[in-house]
C-alpha cells in the first residue's frame, strides 16, 4: 500500500512516550496538590478564629458591653449577655487547635481590650496544627490590647520558627 503524504499522525511510540511524561507529571503533581490542599485546610482554621476574634472585639466596642469568645470542644462561641452573636465549628481532622493559656475564654471589654480566663494583660497564643507539623502551623496571638494577629506559616510571633505545635 503506498504511503500517501497528506497523511498526518502520531506513531504507537511517540504516543508511548506521552503516556509515560504524562504520567510522570501526574505522580509528581499529585502529593504537591494533597500538601497545598491540607495547608489551605489549616489556614482557613486560623483565619476563621481570628474573623471570631475581630467580631467579638468589634461587638463590644459597638454595643459598650464586654462579649466572650469561648470554645465547647470544636465549637468556638461569640456571645454576649447570654445571646449568642455567632458560633463556628472546627474540623479536628483539618487541624488540632492548641491554646496558651488552655483552656481559654476570651472576654473583649468595652474599650477593645482582651480578659483572658477573667485576668487583665496576659497574652494569649493559638497554634494551628496538623500531624504535629510545626512547618505547616499557623500561630495567632491576642494581645491585652485586644488587637489579634495570625502570623506567617511555620513562625512565632517574634519570627522565628516553630520548634513544635504547642502554644
Amino acid at each position: 500500500m503506498p504511503r500517501l503524504s497528506s497523511m498526518r499522525g502520531f506513531t504507537l511510540i511517540e504516543l508511548m512516550i506521552i503516556l509515560i511524561l504524562l504520567s510522570i507529571v501526574v505522580g509528581i503533581a499529585i502529593p504537591n496538590m494533597t500538601r497545598l490542599i491540607r495547608n489551605h485546610q489549616i489556614e482557613t482554621q486560623a483565619q476563621t478564629l481570628n474573623g471570631l476574634l475581630q467580631l467579638a472585639r468589634t461587638e463590644a466596642v459597638v454595643r459598650r458591653t464586654s462579649v466572650s469568645l469561648n470554645n465547647n470542644g470544636n465549637a468556638w462561641s461569640v456571645s454576649t449577655g447570654g445571646q449568642n452573636l455567632r458560633t463556628e465549628t472546627f474540623d479536628p481532622e483539618q487541624a488540632t487547635i492548641a491554646s496558651n493559656p488552655s483552656p481559654v475564654d476570651i472576654t473583649f471589654l468595652y474599650n477593645g481590650s482582651a480578659m483572658v480566663n477573667n485576668a487583665p494583660n496576659q497574652l494569649t497564643t493559638f497554634t494551628f496544627c496538623h500531624d504535629n507539623n510545626p512547618i505547616f502551623a499557623y500561630q495567632l496571638t491576642v494581645q491585652p490590647s485586644g488587637h489579634s494577629r495570625l502570623h506567617p506559616r511555620g513562625k512565632k510571633s517574634d519570627g522565628t520558627d516553630l520548634g513544635d505545635c504547642n502554644p
